[in-house]
């Protein structure tokens, strides 16, 4: 009996969790530290969360390519599993992004970064419980755009919420990870 009863919980659990991310396409990134191994986000009009194992001291690298007049809406989540020493970065690079002196090392020369920073609040809806960090919000131009996940000094699981027209979709690769994301290490 004990047993039927954590089979129930584990089903309800997963039905609840994949509930959630069902008005956002699931997916996986399995680690893109550089540019030319950056994740190309599929059709970025359409809601995403891409779940991620970040690397202490890592970062992760994501292409958008869009048209122009493209509106960006993008947040990352932390597991309520994580500490406070894993707060990961936020970075939109790319040509056309302006280029301010003491940006961030990983910026091609040319390029400019735009950072978003500042507190994570916590955060309980759509059978996510964990840590929001702020919005990043731009109107960009036509072509490939990147953003990067800077993680810091601790790794953890995160994923970084696209708004985008509701669409259902995703892989099983991205469910599976939504389900590793209820904690922080490993």
């Amino acid at each position: 009996m004990t047993t039927l009863r954590a089979w129930r919980g584990a089903i309800l659990a997963g039905c609840v969790l994949f509930a959630g991310a069902g008005a956002h396409q699931p997916l996986f990134n399995p680690g893109s530290g550089t540019l030319e191994t950056a994740y190309r986000v599929p059709q970025p009009t359409v809601s995403k969360v891409i779940t991620v194992q970040g690397r202490a001291g890592g970062r992760d690298w994501y292409a958008l390519s869009t048209g122009a007049g493209f509106r960006l809406d993008v947040a990352v989540f932390v597991s309520s599993a994580c500490d406070a020493a894993y707060r990961p970065r936020l970075w939109l690079v790319g040509p056309g992004v302006p280029v301010a002196a003491g940006g961030p090392d990983f910026v091609p020369d040319g390029w400019g970064a735009v950072g978003v920073s500042g507190p994570y609040a916590a955060y309980s809806g759509h059978g996510v419980v964990g840590w929001r960090g702020p919005t990043l919000a731009r109107t960009l131009g036509a072509g490939t755009h990147y953003l990067v996940l800077e993680h810091g000094a601790r790794g953890g699981w995160s994923f970084i919420s696209l708004a985008g027209a509701e669409v259902p979709g995703g892989t099983p690769e991205g469910r599976a990870a939504l389900g590793r994301f209820g904690r922080c290490g490993g």
